[in-house]
């Protein structure tokens, strides 16, 4: 979308605050941990992977020894370690796309996966952890999820998502196991569990819980019950979305008790888990996390604050209540014609408030669209 000039593309980018927003202190960027904390948006999860393999698309082909750079993983030469590591994730990303002459997808191939998940359980079984080896366990997590090969890569992921282990991981072996399920929450409900990166497109919903979990491995359920209950507020939030796509009754109780928790982002995961999975325990909590972005700031309330406060407030309605937000929206549309009339009307309410108001333009266009797709009072 075009902005008619700078200065009107820059107010529009501004939270909405009461006054005038130019006059509010500026906004210091984010930090870098911030930034990987909001890697728990479905469309964000699944390009974080393909932009790793996209980036690097040039250093392999599909003619690579992949025996080769697997042995080259294990290596103790840095570079030659990593620029097997990205040949690797390469070979597999083309031949997804294109298999070889024999129609042989490497990620289907238990040779392969057995093979990554020993260097992975290898690097975890270290005892002096330096930041390169974390580096390495990160990707090593991390294309855990493109492999098809459940039983070899399963108990792998429950050794990376200890408590004892590093958080960054810990959160992309969330990613893995997200990326697993919803390979299997697809093939059993027959629906994209993963809505397309077009964030105008309905978070599809289930018309019940599945009666079994798309993941049978009870090890690593037991590893993202604990999850759910970790002390970092990213890890709840990842694993939050992880159980929307495990489904089944269990998977749906954590749920349930994930929309209590402290940290909005894990209460929005939980809430569109529940309905991807065609229940509406967590629309009360959408509406509420839809009314408090279609709120404005008190401008005299703001600037009382000290200003570490007032940044992490700016902070969070420029970065993390876009995402809530367009998530929140889409998932209250997949269950709409289960909510009830008061709820139908206020949510309404709050969509048009949210598509005139709202400081950032993909949400009021969301928003309208939305409007526009619901039924007529």
């Amino acid at each position: 979308m075009n902005s008619p000039s700078a200065s009107s593309s820059s107010s529009e980018d501004r939270p909405q605050l009461a006054g005038r927003p130019e006059e509010l202190p500026p906004v210091e960027p984010p930090s870098a941990g911030f930034i990987i904390q909001l890697f728990l948006i479905p469309a964000l999860i699944v390009a974080a992977v393909i932009g790793v393999w996209a980036l690097f698309g040039k250093l392999a082909d599909n003619d690579t020894n992949w025996q080769q750079l697997v042995s080259e993983l294990g290596s103790t030469n840095e570079h030659r370690r990593w620029r097997a590591a990205l040949g690797l994730a390469q070979v597999l990303r083309n031949q997804q796309i294109a298999p070889d002459a024999n129609g042989v997808v490497l990620a289907e191939q238990p040779e392969v996966a057995e093979a990554l998940a020993s260097l992975l359980r290898e690097s975890l079984s270290g005892s002096d952890v330096t930041d390169e080896q974390i580096k390495h366990q990160e990707f090593l997590a991390r294309t855990m999820g493109s492999l098809k090969a459940d039983d070899i890569v399963l108990p792998a992921l429950t050794e990376a998502m200890k408590p004892e282990r590093n958080v960054e991981v810990r959160k992309s072996s969330l990613m893995s196991l997200a990326m697993i399920a919803g390979r299997h929450f697809e093939s059993a409900a027959g629906i994209d569990a993963v809505a397309s990166a077009d964030s105008s497109s309905t978070v599809q919903a289930l018309p019940e819980p599945l009666a079994e979990p798309t993941i049978a491995d009870d090890e690593i359920l037991n590893a993202l019950e604990e999850a759910a209950q970790d002390e970092d507020p990213s890890i709840r939030h990842l694993a939050a979305f992880v159980l929307g796509l495990v489904s089944g009754g269990e998977a749906m109780d954590s749920l349930k008790v994930l929309l209590l928790d402290n940290d909005s982002l894990a209460q929005a995961n939980a809430a569109v888990g529940l309905c991807r999975n065609g229940l509406t325990d967590g629309v009360p909590t959408l509406i509420r996390l839809i009314q408090q972005g279609a709120e404005s700031v008190d401008r005299a309330d703001f600037q009382k604050l000290p200003e570490t406060e007032q940044q992490q407030i700016l902070q969070r309605r420029q970065f993390e209540e876009p995402i809530i937000l367009r998530n929140a929206i889409r998932a209250v549309e997949s269950v709409w014609t289960k909510t009830t009339p008061e709820q139908q009307a206020d949510l309404k309410a709050q969509l048009q408030k949210l598509s005139s108001d709202y400081f950032a333009a993909d949400i009021r266009v969301l928003a309208q669209t939305v409007l526009g797709r619901l039924p007529k009072s």
